[in-house]
């Protein structure tokens, strides 16, 4: 058996001797393996945008840094009486983005984009769908971290 599968294994020798007990290099020598798992509290989040207006060319919301969320999504309810096109952009600096998830939201629907890709920032971006027909949305931003 390997060092690696034998890593939990209280008291069992590393090497021939009987006297040394196993010791994992990132845990302290008191360290007891345990398959119990602590209870998490979990923290919920939101941010809410309210009555945005679209316009013809993509306009980027506050960014969201996600690293430390478990779970987030963004609710977008179109208040108005034209289309509008949500895209989520996730990027690695806070300065450049890319594209990720795109979505139609039709007036007076409620969609929600949850997000493809992983990378420390998170935004959306709001345009509308025909550029002589701007409409209102509104957007919660809903996360979940666990601590």
């Amino acid at each position: 058996m390997t060092s690696a599968h034998s890593r939990c294994r209280r008291g069992s020798p590393t090497h021939s001797s009987p006297k040394r007990k196993h010791r994992s290099s990132c845990q302290p020598a008191d360290h007891k393996c345990s398959t119990k798992k602590r209870a998490g509290r979990s923290l919920f989040i939101e941010q809410i945008f309210p009555h945005v207006q679209t316009t013809p060319d993509y306009a980027p919301l506050p960014t969201q840094i996600t690293t430390h969320l478990a779970v987030y999504s963004y609710a977008i309810i179109n208040e108005g009486d034209a289309p509008a096109v949500i895209q989520a952009q996730v990027g690695p600096d806070g300065k450049h983005f890319a594209a990720d998830v795109e979505e139609t939201i039709l007036p007076g629907e409620t969609g929600v984009i949850a997000i493809a890709r992983f990378l420390r920032f998170t935004r959306l971006a709001i345009r509308s769908l025909h550029a002589d027909k701007p409409t209102t949305v509104s957007v919660y931003f809903q996360a979940q971290t666990v601590r």
